[in-house]
């Protein structure tokens, strides 16, 4: 009786945990939902400015900043008096870019677009585009941008775990024409939209676990993910690296360039591999020491295999 009994009761406290968190998702949802309505009310310029503020409030706070710290400290690249100063302006270009994100993408924020005729050449070769992108500027008003432009462009994502977030997400790239692919099955979808000349933007820049390869990434070895680097060489698709920074006069800068074909004369195919992800990672990595306060993933555990990271607050 007391096993039966003991079961019951983790039941139960398994249907209430299931209920709490279904309220609590309800709640983000609601709240994110009543912060898009107020920030769309305002004019964008006054927006942007609360996206700052609330910023610097963050950093005030504490919070995530350990790890940024420890993220700019582990790359060495700049000093620690510059650290503090690009940490500073992280925060703040960080709660811009989450405006930006929350408010209606109609209209469309005032941008210039630099390149853009480099696209249509790597269709005509009928092998399909992979869009290669980091957490870095708005990756998102990409698809706003050239959902509408560009046929057959998908994005690669993973599942939030708020589903209601994650649905209103969808149908926001949705409505920019742009098809969500789930990472749990992206490599097959990536694949036959590739196949079908379509154009595919994935994310590379995120520690890859026991799924990545070590690649240097910012002067550092990290686990790096093979997927894009691996279908590349399987399929002789066009990359083409991508970026949309937000300037401070409130305007965008979106650039895109060709990844040129790296050296692989002799080369086996994991050694083919090897040379794509530090290829792409050399990209990235050039744009993070040029821009480096347009770099998401400093609050990202991008480091893990050499760094303890432990608290979130200073």
């Amino acid at each position: 009786m007391k096993t039966a009994s003991s079961r019951c009761r983790v039941a139960e406290g398994f249907i209430l945990f299931s209920m709490l968190k279904k309220i609590s998702h309800i709640l983000e949802y609601l709240l994110l939902h009543l912060l898009q309505t107020l920030l769309s009310l305002l004019p964008r310029e006054a927006a942007l400015s609360f996206g700052a503020l609330f910023g610097k409030c963050l950093y005030l706070s504490g919070a995530y900043r350990k790890i940024v710290r420890k993220n700019m400290a582990f790359v060495n690249i700049w000093t620690p008096e510059e650290q503090i100063k690009i940490t500073g302006k992280l925060y703040r270009m960080m709660g811009r870019y989450v405006v930006d994100f929350l408010r209606p993408s109609s209209p469309l924020p005032p941008h210039q677009i630099k390149n853009f005729e480099l696209i249509q050449p790597l269709f005509d070769k009928g092998k399909g585009i992979i869009v290669l992108l980091g957490h870095f500027g708005n990756w998102e008003l990409l698809a706003d941008i050239f959902g509408s432009k560009i046929p057959n462009l998908s994005v690669v994502a993973k599942p939030m775990r708020n589903k209601f977030v994650d649905a209103w997400l969808a149908r926001k790239r949705a409505a920019a024409s742009v098809e969500t692919i789930y990472a749990d099955k992206a490599l097959r979808r990536i694949y036959e939209a590739i196949k079908n000349n379509g154009m595919v933007a994935v994310l590379i820049d995120q520690n890859a676990g026991s799924q990545g390869t070590p690649v240097m990434f910012l002067g550092k070895e990290t686990s790096t993910i093979r997927t894009v680097a691996g279908l590349v060489c399987k399929t002789g698709c066009g990359v083409l690296p991508t970026y949309a920074l937000l300037r401070d006069d409130n305007t965008y800068d979106i650039e895109f360039a060709v990844a040129p074909q790296p050296e692989l004369s002799g080369k086996s195919d994991d050694d083919c591999i090897s040379a794509y992800q530090l290829q792409h990672n050399d990209i990235l990595s050039g744009w993070i020491r040029q821009y480096p306060e347009h770099w998401f993933g400093w609050f990202h555990k991008r480091f893990r295999e050499s760094i303890q990271y432990n608290s979130r607050r200073r």
